[in-house]
């Protein structure tokens, strides 16, 4: 019954043009329950901020900073990562 539930979903997100989340097809990450907004913002401390720069139709670029904590980040560190991605014209990698 399971499977059959996978395909439906698998088959009726294309026909209502919004792809399914990983979770709506029962794939789960990790072991802790998801807070109210399932959001980054949800753990406690944690501020988020972004910015977009459009210039025409050849600039479309931006930045998230995501502060994990409140102290001095400079001098509390934690582990972090970087992810530069591009797209071509038709939005598929090149």
């Amino acid at each position: 019954m399971r499977n059959f539930f996978l395909f439906l979903t698998l088959v009726a997100a294309p026909l209502s043009g919004q792809r399914p989340r990983a979770r709506d097809i029962g794939l789960v990450v990790g072991s802790l329950p998801t807070g109210p907004l399932n959001a980054i913002t949800d753990v406690a401390g944690v501020r988020v901020g972004q910015t977009t720069i459009a210039r025409g139709d050849t600039i479309n670029t931006g930045i998230t900073a995501i502060l994990p904590h409140g102290g001095n980040p400079f001098r509390d560190k934690v582990p972090a990562a970087i992810v530069v991605g591009t797209l071509s014209r038709n939005g598929l990698p090149p």
